[in-house]
C-alpha cells in the first residue's frame, strides 16, 4: 500500500479523477437532452458486451463503448494501492457502487440504467486490479508504475480480444441449418415442389437447391411452426417468376413472418413489369417458439404470385441457448 506524502498525492489525484467521472455520467455528452423525456430509461436484460476491435464499426460508437472500458481502469489499479483489500471484496464494492450510479442516472433522467454498462465497468475495474497485483516491486516508485500500465495495456487488449470473438460467436455464430420443409406444420398447410424445377426471375435463371414453396399454393395462404426456441435466425430467397410477370399480372404480393405473434419482417413484391426483385432475407427469431409465415397475393391468380426458396432455420449455438436461458430468468423475475 502507499504511504507518506504519495499516499497523499494519490488520493488528490483519485479524488479529481472521480470528479471528472461524475461529470461524464451526469452531465457530459449532452445529459442535459435526456431530461427532455420525462420516462424513466433502463435495460435490465444483458445483450452482449459492447467491447470490440473498431473493425467495421461506428468509430464514436466504438470509442464510447471503450471509454466505458478504459475509463474504470484507474480505480482497479489505485483503490488496492490505497486500501488493504483483496479481489472479492474490492469488486464486491465496485459493483454496488456502479449500480448506485446507474440507478441515480434513471431517476435522474441523466442518463439510463444498463445492465451491459455494469459489466463493462466491471471489466475495466477488474483489470486494472490484476495489473497492480501482477506487479510485486516498486510499485511506489516511477519504473513500476510505467509496468502497471504496460501490464494493464497489455491485459486489456486481451480482454478486448477474448470479449470481442465471444461477442461475435454469440451474434453471428450458428448450430446445425434444418431446411424448413422438415419441419411439421402445426397450423395451416403448405406444398413444397419436390422437383425443385428452375425458373427466371428478374431475368436470371433461379435453381432452387434445398426446398421451393410450390407456385400451387393458394394465393393467400398462412401456415405455422412450432420451433421449441431452438433456432437463431430464418433466411432463404424469394421472387415472382418472369412468367407471372409475362401473363400481364399486375398484383402485389406480400410476405409476413411472425415470430411468437409478433410481425418481425415483412416484404413486398409486384408483379408489374420492372418493379420485381430477387431478393435474399435473413431474419432474426432468436430461439422464438413459434414461426409463422403468411402469403398475401391481391389480384386474382388463384394461385401464388411470389415463390420462395431455399427457405433455411439456422439453429442456436451452445452460447446462445446459454444467454437465452439467462434471458428467460431475468424476465420470470422482473
Amino acid at each position: 500500500m502507499y504511504r507518506g506524502k504519495l499516499r497523499k498525492i494519490t488520493i488528490i489525484l483519485l479524488a479529481l479523477y472521480t470528479v471528472l467521472t461524475f461529470y461524464f455520467l451526469y452531465i457530459g455528452f449532452n445529459r442535459g437532452a435526456f431530461l427532455q423525456d420525462s420516462s424513466m430509461r433502463y435495460s435490465l436484460m444483458p445483450e452482449g458486451i459492447p467491447l470490440h476491435f473498431p473493425m467495421g464499426r461506428d468509430f464514436r460508437i466504438w470509442f464510447f463503448e471503450l471509454g466505458n472500458f478504459v475509463a474504470f481502469i484507474p480505480f482497479g489499479i489505485v483503490f488496492p494501492l490505497l486500501f488493504r483489500c483483496n479481489f472479492i471484496r474490492f469488486i464486491t464494492l465496485f459493483i454496488l457502487s456502479i449500480t448506485i450510479l446507474e440507478i441515480l442516472q434513471m431517476l435522474t433522467r441523466l442518463g439510463s440504467f444498463d445492465i451491459d454498462d455494469i459489466i463493462i465497468n466491471t471489466l475495466g475495474a477488474t483489470v486494472g486490479f490484476w495489473a497492480q497485483r501482477f506487479v510485486n516491486r516498486d510499485r511506489d516508485k516511477f519504473k513500476g508504475i510505467c509496468r502497471i500500465i504496460l501490464t494493464a495495456s497489455v491485459l486489456s487488449i486481451g480482454v478486448i480480444a477474448l470479449v470481442g470473438g465471444i461477442n461475435n460467436y454469440l451474434e453471428k455464430g450458428g448450430g446445425e441449418v434444418v431446411a424448413l420443409n422438415e419441419l411439421t406444420i402445426t397450423e395451416g398447410s403448405a406444398l413444397w415442389d419436390a422437383t425443385l424445377l428452375s425458373f427466371t426471375a428478374v431475368q436470371e435463371k433461379v435453381e432452387p437447391q434445398i426446398n421451393m414453396y410450390s407456385r400451387k399454393n393458394t394465393r393467400t395462404n398462412e401456415f405455422t411452426y412450432h420451433l421449441n426456441g431452438k433456432y437463431k435466425k430464418v433466411a432463404g430467397y424469394v421472387a415472382i417468376p418472369d412468367d407471372v410477370i409475362n401473363t400481364a399480372s399486375n398484383g402485389k404480393s406480400d410476405i409476413l413472418f411472425i415470430a411468437d405473434g409478433t410481425e418481425i419482417y415483412s416484404l413486398g413484391l409486384s408483379a408489374k413489369s420492372g418493379e420485381n426483385q430477387l431478393t435474399s432475407f435473413q431474419v432474426p427469431i432468436n430461439g422464438a417458439n413459434e414461426l409463422t409465415i403468411k402469403l398475401m397475393n391481391d389480384d386474382s391468380n388463384p394461385t401464388t404470385n411470389a415463390v420462395m426458396w431455399d427457405i433455411t432455420l439456422t439453429e442456436l449455438n451452445t452460447g446462445q441457448k446459454i444467454m437465452n436461458s439467462i434471458k428467460k430468468g431475468l424476465r420470470s423475475l422482473f
